[in-house]
C-alpha cells in the first residue's frame, strides 16, 4: 500500500513539473547539489561563504568535540529510539552540506554538541549508577514481562524474517548466554558484583578526567577566543599600531554617521551591494542595492557602472544616485572585490569585458600589482586610490569629494550636474509597476535617459527563470564553467575507464 501510494505521489509531482508548477532550485540551491565549487552564477561564486568547507574550518568552528560526536553515531544504535535515528540522519545532512558551502558550518553546531554528550552521557551515567549501587537494597527479584503478542505484516514481519536468517550470524547463542550467566551472576553475588563494578566505575571516572580535563580547558579557552572574536562589529575592529597600542578603528560606522548628519534625506547613495543594508540601517539614506536584490540584471548593471570608464560612468550615475561610497584602505577595500564586480557585470553587458574573457581578466592586476588598462580607466580605481597614488585622482568635472574617514577606509564623492529630471521620473509612482493597484509591492524602473544602455543587456539565463519564457543564452561565464564541469566529469570517467582495462589486463 505504501510503495502504491509512493509511486503516485511521485507521477503526480512528475506531471506537476513538467506542467511549471514548481518552481527550479535556484543558484545558491543547486550549487549544493554540484560537485563542482563554481555554480555558473558569478554574482553567487563571488561569495566567499558559498565556498566549501575545509579541515581548517572544522577545527575552527567545532574543534575536538567533532571526534567524540564521530564516536557519538555508534551510540545512537544503543537503545535504540526514533529521536536517534532522527539525529543520525541531521548528521548527515549537516556534513555534506557544510562541504558544500562554508556558511552551513553553523547547522553543524548543534548536531555536534548532542552527538559529543551521547558517548560522555551514557559512560559517566552508568558510572554514577555503580556508585549509587553500593548503598542500595539488596536488588529485588524483577517480575518477567509479559511479551505482548506480534504484530502481523509490514516492518515488524520483515525484520523478523530477516533477523531469522541473517540474527544467528550477527549474533550467536552464545552472546545470549554470556549475558545471562553474567547477570545470574550478579543476582547472587550481589555483595561482590557491586564493589567491583564501583571500582570499575571509579576507574573510568579518574582516568577520564585525567586525560581529558586539560583538552576541555582548551576548549573553552579556544570557544571564548572565538566567541570575541565573531561577536566584533564589522563597522569598527581593533588593531594594534607599530609601538604597540591599540586603537579602535571606527572609519565605517563614522563615515555612515557623516553620510546621515551632512546629506539631503532624499539623496540616493551608490555603493555596492554589500553595504546597501548599512546605507540604509546607518545612514538612513537610499541604497541602490542591497543583499536583498535578486534582480541579478541591476546588480550586474551596478557593477559594470562601477567598474566602467570614468565618464561612462558619470553618463549613467547621475541618472540613479545623488552620492558614491567606495571603501579603500586595503582592509578589504573595494579594489578586491573588483575583479567580482566586473565578471558580474560581464554576465549581462557582454560588450564589458567580451565573451572571449569572461573571467575578465582585462580587469586584473598584473603580477607587479599595476592595474590592467582597463582598470586603471575605471571609476573604481580611481576613486579607491584618490590622491594616495601619483598621477591617481577623479576628474573634478564629474564627482566631488566630500568625505575621507580618519584612517582613509571610507570616501564619499558628490556626483556632480546630477540629472534632476531622472530623479523626479524616478520618485513619481506613475513610473513603478506595482502586482496590484495600490500595493506595497512595486518595481521601480530605469529613467528614460539610461534606456539605451540597459537595451544591451543581455538577460542572465538561469534555472530560476522558470517564469522566463523562449529560448534563453547563457552567458560566456555560465558556458566557461559548464564546460569545466564537464571536463572534469570526462576525465573522472576516463580514468575510470583506464583503470577497468588495466585491471582486464
Amino acid at each position: 500500500v505504501w510503495c502504491a501510494a509512493g509511486a503516485a505521489v511521485a507521477a503526480v509531482a512528475y506531471v506537476l513539473m513538467e506542467m511549471g508548477v514548481f518552481m527550479p532550485l535556484g543558484a545558491r540551491i543547486r550549487g549544493l547539489f554540484l560537485e563542482a565549487v563554481k555554480t555558473g552564477n558569478p554574482l553567487v561564486d563571488s561569495v566567499a561563504e558559498h565556498s566549501p568547507a575545509n579541515e581548517k574550518a572544522y577545527e575552527l568552528y567545532l574543534g575536538k568535540p567533532r571526534f567524540l560526536a564521530a564516536i557519538g553515531l555508534l551510540f545512537c544504535w544503543h537503545q535504540r529510539t526514533p529521536g536517534k535515528f532522527l539525529v543520525f540522519l541531521y548528521a548527515v545532512v549537516a556534513y555534506h552540506y557544510s562541504l558544500k558551502m562554508s556558511r552551513l558550518m553553523i547547522i553543524c553546531g548543534p548536531i555536534v554538541s548532542v552527538l559529543a554528550g551521547f558517548p560522555v552521557g551514557i559512560v559517566f551515567d552508568w558510572c554514577f549508577e555503580q556508585l549509587l549501587g553500593l548503598i542500595s537494597f539488596r536488588p529485588v527479584p524483577a517480575e518477567t514481562a509479559v511479551e505482548p503478542p506480534r504484530r502481523t505484516g509490514g516492518m515488524c514481519s520483515i525484520w523478523r524474517t530477516a533477523w531469522h536468517f541473517c540474527g544467528p550470524a550477527l549474533w550467536p547463542k552464545e552472546i545470549d548466554d554470556v549475558i545471562s550467566a553474567k547477570a545470574t551472576w550478579g543476582k547472587r553475588m550481589w555483595f561482590i558484583d557491586r564493589p567491583l563494578r564501583a571500582a570499575v566505575a571509579w576507574a573510568v571516572m579518574v582516568a577520564c578526567w585525567n586525560n581529558f580535563l586539560g583538552d576541555a580547558k582548551d576548549f573553552v579557552k579556544h570557544c571564548e577566543e572565538v566567541a570575541v572574536h565573531m561577536s566584533s562589529p564589522q563597522l569598527m575592529f581593533e588593531s594594534t599600531l607599530r609601538d604597540g597600542k591599540k586603537v579602535i578603528v571606527d572609519d565605517y560606522i563614522r563615515g555612515y554617521e557623516w553620510i546621515k548628519k551632512n546629506t539631503p534625506e532624499d539623496a540616493r547613495v551608490m555603493a555596492w551591494w554589500d553595504y546597501g543594508y548599512q546605507i540604509t540601517g546607518v545612514a538612513n539614506r537610499t541604497s541602490i542595492a542591497d543583499g536583498n536584490t535578486w534582480n541579478h540584471e541591476h546588480i550586474a548593471t551596478l557593477g559594470r557602472i562601477l567598474t566602467g570608464p570614468e565618464k561612462r560612468c558619470h553618463n549613467a550615475m547621475r541618472h540613479l544616485a545623488d552620492y558614491v561610497l567606495v571603501w579603500a584602505g586595503g582592509h578589504g577595500d573595494d579594489m578586491g572585490k573588483s575583479p567580482h564586480l566586473a565578471r558580474i557585470g560581464n554576465s549581462v553587458f557582454p560588450d564589458h569585458c567580451g565573451d572571449e574573457d569572461p573571467m575578465c581578466q582585462k580587469f586584473s592586476f598584473y603580477q607587479d600589482g599595476s592595474p590592467t588598462p582597463m582598470m586603471a580607466r575605471s571609476f573604481l580605481y580611481k576613486a579607491v586610490n584618490h590622491n594616495v597614488k601619483e598621477g591617481v585622482s577623479l576628474s573634478k568635472k564629474y564627482w566631488k569629494e566630500v568625505h575621507s574617514t580618519k584612517h582613509g577606509l571610507m570616501k564619499v564623492f558628490k556626483v556632480m550636474n546630477v540629472s534632476e529630471e531622472s530623479k523626479r521620473w524616478v520618485a513619481d509612482p506613475a513610473n513603478r509597476i506595482c502586482d496590484a493597484p495600490g500595493s506595497w509591492y512595486c518595481l521601480g524602473q530605469y529613467p528614460p535617459p539610461l534606456q539605451g544602455m540597459i537595451a544591451t543587456r543581455r538577460n542572465f539565463a538561469q534555472l530560476e527563470d522558470f517564469n522566463r519564457k523562449g529560448e534563453r543564452v547563457k552567458s560566456a561565464y555560465t558556458r566557461l564553467i559548464e564546460d569545466q564541469r564537464d571536463a572534469k566529469n570526462n576525465g573522472k570517467n576516463n580514468g575510470k575507464r583506464q583503470a577497468q582495462i588495466e585491471d582486464e589486463l
